[in-house]
């Protein structure tokens, strides 16, 4: 008998302990995708995006909603803030891509939202907005 047969506790629990480890791998190198684009997101959100966006807790009254703790929440789903029906209706999750895509063309990831940006024209701009949001919670 193998040393397997003899200890299947063994086994599963190797199995376990390699999802631990790819997930915080997974989770480490998502973080270090973003290290270098968080200062370049912050300094394109400044300058794109805090007209009519705050992303300071509790800030209120601009004329977009506040983007503090908006990575994983429900598009349109901030208490207090008055969205078109079309944003509401979207129902995705904030997340790095449904960002990119909203920022990409907002009229076209939602057709009747409110938001009356253009669009921001570059990639590596929308990835550090989102990187950049990504880390205000």
């Amino acid at each position: 008998m193998d040393f397997q047969g003899r200890f299947p506790m063994f086994t599963s629990l190797r199995w376990s302990l390699i999802g631990l480890l790819s997930f915080t791998l997974v989770q480490a190198v998502s973080a270090a995708e973003c290290a270098p684009d968080t200062r370049r997101g912050a300094e394109v959100f400044a300058t794109e995006c805090s007209v009519c966006h705050a992303v300071t807790k509790g800030t209120a009254g601009m004329m977009g909603p506040n983007l503090f703790g908006v990575y994983g929440r429900k598009s349109g789903s901030l208490a207090d803030f008055s969205y078109s029906q079309a944003m509401r209706d979207k129902d995705v999750s904030w997340q790095a891509e449904t960002i990119t895509q909203l920022i990409t063309q907002p009229q076209a990831f939602v057709p009747g939202t409110y938001m009356p940006y253009m669009g921001l024209a570059s990639a590596d701009d929308r990835q550090a907005v989102a990187c950049f949001l990504k880390e205000q919670h």
